[in-house]
C-alpha cells in the first residue's frame, strides 16, 4: 500500500526477514548501495525503522599463506593482518563480486555462518540521504567542500 508517497510495510506479507543489498567493496559498489538507501529510506522508510535493511560487507583483500585463505574487509583489516603475519602471504585485491568464484562468493557474502552483515539504521539512512542530497544538488561549495575533506581516501594508485 502507499500512502503520501510512502510505501507502508504489511509485515505479514514479507517473504524475508532481511532485505541485503549486496554491492562491490569499492568505491562503485558504495555508490550502489547510497542509491539504493536512498530509495529505501525515501519510499519505505519503514522497513528502516523496523530493522529489515541489511548491507553485505564483501572483502576488499585475499591474503592466501599456506592452505590458508583469510579474506580482508579493507584497508584497516589489511594493515592489522600484514601486522600478525610471521611468514610471507600472497595477497590480491578482489575485484568484485562477478568477478568472484563460487566458493569465494558463497564463503563470503552468502553463507549466513561466514558473511559479515552490517544493520542500516534510520540514523545510517538519514546520513547517506544528507551526504547525497549534498552532493547531488544544485550548490556547488557542498560538493568542493566533500572533495577537499575526502579525497585523500581515493587511492588512484591500485
Amino acid at each position: 500500500e502507499v500512502k503520501d508517497g510512502k510505501i507502508i510495510v504489511d509485515e505479514t506479507k514479507l517473504r524475508y526477514g532481511k532485505f541485503i543489498i549486496t554491492a562491490d567493496a569499492d568505491v562503485d559498489g558504495s555508490h550502489i548501495r547510497v542509491l539504493f538507501l536512498t530509495f529505501i529510506w525515501k519510499f519505505c522508510p519503514e522497513l528502516l525503522e523496523k530493522g529489515y535493511v541489511y548491507a553485505a560487507v564483501p572483502p576488499l583483500y585475499k591474503a592466501t599463506y599456506g592452505t590458508n585463505i583469510k579474506y580482508l574487509v579493507n584497508d584497516a583489516a589489511l594493515n592489522e593482518f600484514k601486522a600478525s603475519m610471521k611468514r610471507s602471504f600472497d595477497l590480491g585485491r578482489m575485484k568484485g563480486l562477478g568477478e568472484m568464484d563460487p566458493d569465494e562468493m558463497a564463503e563470503t557474502v552468502m553463507n549466513p555462518e561466514t558473511r559479515i552483515l552490517k544493520q542500516i539504521t534510520m540514523e545510517d539512512a538519514a546520513i547517506v540521504a544528507q551526504t547525497f542530497m549534498s552532493l547531488m544538488g544544485e550548490s556547488v561549495t557542498p560538493r568542493k567542500k566533500f572533495i577537499e575533506e575526502n579525497s585523500w581516501r581515493a587511492n588512484i594508485d591500485v
